[in-house]
Formats: structure tokens, sequence, C-alpha cells
């Protein structure tokens, strides 16, 4: 409750002129502070007095039987930064663990995990900011036919991020929830049945910007199962929608970009066995979906087949063939984009697109450790007006053995694809090589891919890759030392500017009660912007001629900790990010760094604790200066079994 100063009577004494009204308002003033003193002690000594309380037992009323236990804290907290006003305060939370049962555990049983301001300088809790919220969790009828279970979470003030592919993430702040249902009939001799329900939403703003963003989602999906005369029989339907606002920061317009899209779609599945330990599979699909991008509509429907059938009439050898046709291309692309989480204009492929494949393949073991492989793939697809047709013979050879004491594989594979409408045969193949091996203590390990001229998911396109890691591992009593770094690139054979790259070493070092590690990260490559950040292109990015976002950058870390002495533990931390994106012409330099630091001693039950956080964040595109947001906090907590 605020202390409120008799205004009435002070300023009628100074209206007046009298000689007191000076001490009259300086009492006043006197009694609020120590009004103040005598509340904050208060709220101290319960805070104390809830340390220093026993534990109490197990709670058990009737067929509820339950369990409490977490912790109860208090301490002073301070934040203070370039774009918030200076504040501090005598904060309390903590955190606990709610669960129980009734009659059975199979019967019901559930768990509630509260927790509140929780941030990373008084907690192991990620977030620059003290969060707050709920999870929750319950299952009914467990082990039952009719299973069934419940759960909900619910965060306030928490932490979330803005994904840069390959490099770490920039910071945002916001508030989320997400509910689930779910519910099965599992009868012997019945055909089976699933029910779920999810939904979820998310409010956030990004550090360093006055750019907010917002996702929300709900679905409903339903599976039945049953078996007839050797027949697997399946079914499902699922229906959902999805609603985003992308922040300024991620596209070129100076208006916020919102996409809205729907889906419901329906298939069947049917299995049996074959002679020659043989099996067939078939199934179809329709999906029905729509699309609002930034004004720009989209509906189209999509009826996938697909069929499957495999042998195996020795031991050495395997044959198979799959067959899958689509009558809406454009749509399986619009689809491989909307998955992914992407929020981009659908791929305009023109009227009338559509899929077809057939492939066969077989293997033969000669030997325990050598295999031999083979496939024919003709492949046939309609888009922009064309009809292509691509034919692709493969041939290869894979190998595993032990070399030098370690475990050796490989694998070869040779292509050879033509293109209609094309006068050349594209020669191709991809290679892998991995090693593992332990030597006087040493533990090895690396590996090799590369591919050349291998189809993406358009057969007018060729795409080129390789990727590579390494790593080492050695521990000398109370010393050990780890590292590892791996690089890959990819692009399209035959399109200039459509690379992507990455990079990425570590190394850790542990010494008795301490622990040092550091991580080094750099990317580029082109990417679509969704409702968590930038997200590598899908598809190959010459179908989508806009919106594409060019980005590259690089990050760095290093993280400190140990236990210097018996019951005290710190930690320290250091990362930073520095990227650019360009979209459109529209260029953004942006950066982040964060530190933070944490102590924690232990006596008896209870814990004293304290650290500190940083976090400066700018995006040149905004038009804002770098946010600098710090906060640090002291204080006792005590962990508590309540019942």
């Amino acid at each position: 409750m605020a202390c409120v100063l008799p205004q009435w009577r002070a300023s009628g004494e100074a209206r007046r002129g009298q000689p007191g009204s000076r001490t009259v308002v300086e009492t006043a003033r006197s009694w609020c502070q120590v009004a103040g003193i005598i509340r904050n002690s208060g709220l101290t000594l319960v805070g104390l007095l809830l340390l220093v309380l026993p534990a109490a037992g197990q709670l058990q009323l009737g067929d509820f039987s339950s369990s409490l236990n977490g912790t109860v804290s208090t301490g002073y907290n301070g934040d203070y930064g370039n774009q918030i006003p200076s504040a501090h305060s005598l904060d309390f939370g903590g955190t606990g663990t709610l669960s129980g049962f009734y009659y059975n555990p199979n019967f019901l049983s559930y768990t509630v995990t509260p927790y509140l301001n929780q941030a990373r300088d008084n907690s192991s809790y990620q977030s620059i900011s003290n969060a707050s919220g709920v999870n929750f969790e319950s299952s009914i009828f467990g082990g039952s036919h009719f299973p069934g279970s419940i759960s909900f979470a619910k965060a306030y003030n928490s932490e979330g991020n803005i994904g840069i592919p390959g490099v770490a993430n920039y910071t945002t702040h916001g508030d989320s929830d997400t509910f689930g249902l779910s519910w099965a009939e599992m009868v012997p001799g019945l055909p089976s049945l699933a029910a779920n329900f999810q939904m979820g939403s998310n409010q956030y703003s990004i550090y360093g910007t006055n750019d907010n963003g917002s996702s929300d989602s709900h679905s409903f999906g339903l599976r039945s199962g049953y078996t007839v005369k050797g027949f697997n029989l399946g079914a499902y339907f699922t229906d959902g929608s999805s609603h985003s606002e992308v922040p300024q920061i991620l596209q070129s317009s100076s208006q916020t970009e919102t996409s809205t899209g729907s889906n419901r779609g329906y298939g069947f599945t049917v299995g049996h066995n074959l002679p020659y330990n043989g099996s067939f599979s078939g199934n179809f699909n329709r999906s029905d979906f729509s699309s609002d991008f930034d004004g720009s509509s989209y509906t189209g429907t999509i009826d996938t087949y697909i069929a499957n059938a495999g042998f195996q009439p020795t031991n050495k050898l395997h044959v198979g063939v799959s067959t899958d046709y689509s009558d809406n291309f454009a749509g399986t692309l619009y689809q491989a984009i909307a998955g992914a989480g992407g929020v981009l204009p659908p791929p305009n492929l023109g009227e009338g697109t559509h899929s077809f494949e057939l492939l066969g393949s077989a293997s033969y073991s000669i030997l325990p450790n050598l295999q031999t492989l083979g496939s024919a793939d003709y492949r046939e697809q309609t888009f922009l007006g064309e009809n292509y047709a691509a034919t692709t013979y493969s041939g290869g050879i894979s190998y595993s053995r032990g070399l030098f004491g370690g475990n050796f594989n490989s694998a070869l594979s040779l292509n050879d694809s033509t293109v209609s409408n094309s006068s050349q045969n594209n020669l191709g193949f991809t290679g892998s090589v991995n090693y593992n091996r332990r030597f006087e203590g040493w533990a090895l390990g690396g590996s090799f891919n590369y591919a050349q001229s291998v189809q993406t998911l358009l057969v007018t396109y060729m795409a080129s890759q390789y990727n590579y890691s390494a790593n080492v591992r050695r521990r000398w009593r109370k010393f050990s030392w780890s590292a590892g770094a791996g690089a890959g690139r990819t692009g399209l054979t035959e399109q200039a500017g459509t690379t992507s790259s990455n990079e990425i070493f570590n190394t850790s070092i542990v010494y008795s009660r301490w622990s040092l590690s550091g991580s080094y990260s750099k990317s580029s490559g082109q990417a679509i912007a969704s409702g968590a950040g930038l997200i590598p292109t899908p598809i190959p990015s010459p179908i989508l001629n806009s919106d594409l976002i060019l980005y590259g950058g690089k990050s760095y870390g290093f993280g400190l900790g140990g236990s210097p002495m018996r019951r005290l533990t710190v930690t320290a931390s250091f990362a930073k990010a520095i990227t650019n994106t360009n979209l459109e012409g529209t260029l953004s330099s942006n950066n982040t760094s964060q530190i933070n630091t944490l102590f924690q001693y232990q006596f008896r039950k209870m814990y004293l604790t304290g650290g500190y956080s940083r976090l400066v964040q700018g995006f040149s595109a905004s038009g804002t200066p770098p946010e600098n947001v710090s906060s640090f906090y002291i204080g006792v907590s005590r962990w508590f079994n309540f019942f």
C-alpha cells in the first residue's frame, strides 16, 4: 500500500505562510519512510521465517495422495538500462512441484510446476528478465484401453529468440501459452482410435527494436487403425490453422506483414505381407489448404497417391519398388515452405502442375561387410507451362570393417541423369567416409560427405554439397579435453548466388571441479522469414524469386563453471553474435552480446544466491540505438518438502 502525504494540511499551511508548514511536510515524509521500512522489514521477516521453518510430511486426503516440494526465495534485485528506468526492489520468488494421483497412479495422476520471478541472475532459468509461469501435465486411465492426457503451460515475461541459421540467436521477451488434450481407444479386436487437440500462442518483442511479433495456431487430429484378414488398415483426419505477424526487422515493408493459413487433410492406408519375405503398403492423402500473405490469397487441394513394395528372397538380396503421384505440384512446394514455418507467398508455377515418380532399387551383400546397390528412377513434373521428365540410373557400393583398431565405413554411388528438353547427361556421384577409434586414452572420430550433381525436389535443378566433422577426446586423471570442428557448403550447380555455408568449432577443458568451454560458428546463405526468425529455404531458391533474405554472420562464446569449495558453485558465460542481412536492398547490421554470472552457496537446506546479467542488442535497420539491459540479484532461498 502506498503512503499518501496529508496534502490538504500541508498545502493549507503553506498557503497561509505558517512557519511550521515545512516541518509538517518533512514529518509526513519521515512517517512514510518509516512505514516503508516497517513494510519491507515485515516482508523480509516473513520471508526469513519461511526459510527457517521445518519441512512437513506427506499429505493424504482420502483417495488423494500428493507431494509438494520446491524452493522459496527472497532477495534484492536491481534492473537498469539505456531504454528503461532504473528499478530496485525486494523480490520474492521460487519454484515448486506438486505431483500426485487419485485412487491409483494409473487412474488419475498430475504434476503442476509453478515458478515465480526466475531469471539467469537468481536461478538456472534462461531469461534475462524475471519470468513467471506454470506447467501442468495430467494423465487419466493410464495403462487402460482408454488412456488420455492433458497438458498446459503459461509463461509471462519469458525469454525467446529470433533465429539466424548457423549462428547464435537474437533475444526476445514476451508471453506464451500452450494447451494440449489427447485421448485414445485401444480395445483388442476393435479398430483403434486416437484423438488430439493442440493450441498455442506467443507474443513477443525484440530487444533493440520497436518491433513486435506474434503467432498462434491450433490443430485437431484423429487416427484409426485396424487389422482384418492380414490387411493393416488405417485412416486419419487433421484440421489446423495458424496466424503469424512477422517483425519488420525481418522484412522490407514498413508495415507489419501477416500470414494466415489453414489446412484440412484426410487419408487412408493399407498394408499386407507378400511372398518372399515381402510387404506392400499404399496410401491416399487429400489436403485442402488456404493462405493469405499480406493480402495475397492462395487456395488449393492436393491429392497424393503412394505405393511401396519390397522383397527379400534371400538373406543377401533385397528388391524394392515405389511410386507416387501428386496432382498439385505447386501446392506440394508451398506446403514444404509452410511446414517449415516459413512466411512467404506461394511459388507461382502456373496452372495444372503435377508430379509423378517411379523408383526401383536392389541391393546385394557380396560379403558381410561389402554391399552393392543399384536403382533406376523416373520422374515427371509439369510446371511453368512445360513438361519435364528425368531418368536417373545409379549404382554404388558400401564397405565397413575394423581398421587400425577402429571402425571404418564408406559408401560411393555414381549416377547418370537425363532431363527432357536437354541433350546433355548429368554425371554425378555421392561419397561418404566415417572413422572412429580409441588409442591409448584418445578417442578420435571424423566424417566426410560429398555430393555432386544430385537432383533436388525439382528435376530441372542439380545441387552439390559437402560437409565434414572431426572430434577428439582425452582424459588424464583429473584433467580432460575435448574438441570438435565441422563445416558444410551447399548450392545449386548451375545457379550463381545460391550457395550456403557454415562452420563450427568447439572445445572444452575440465580439471578437477572446474570446466571451461568455448565455441565459434560462421554461416552465410539465403533464408526466408518465419514467426521464429530466419530459416533456410526448403525448396530451390530460383523458384522463390521474392522476399529471399541474404544473411551472413559469426558468433562466439565461452563458459566457465566450477566448485572452488564444498557447497559453492559459480558459473559465468559470454556470447556474442554479429550478422548482416539483406532483403531486397534493405541492409541491416545486427549484433548481440550477453554476459551471465551466477554463484550459489548451500548451507543446510538454504542457499545464498547472487548473479549478474547483461544484454546488449541492436539492429541498424530498426533506426533505434542498441538496447542495453542489465540486472543483478543477491538473496537467499530454502528448499522445502512441504508434504
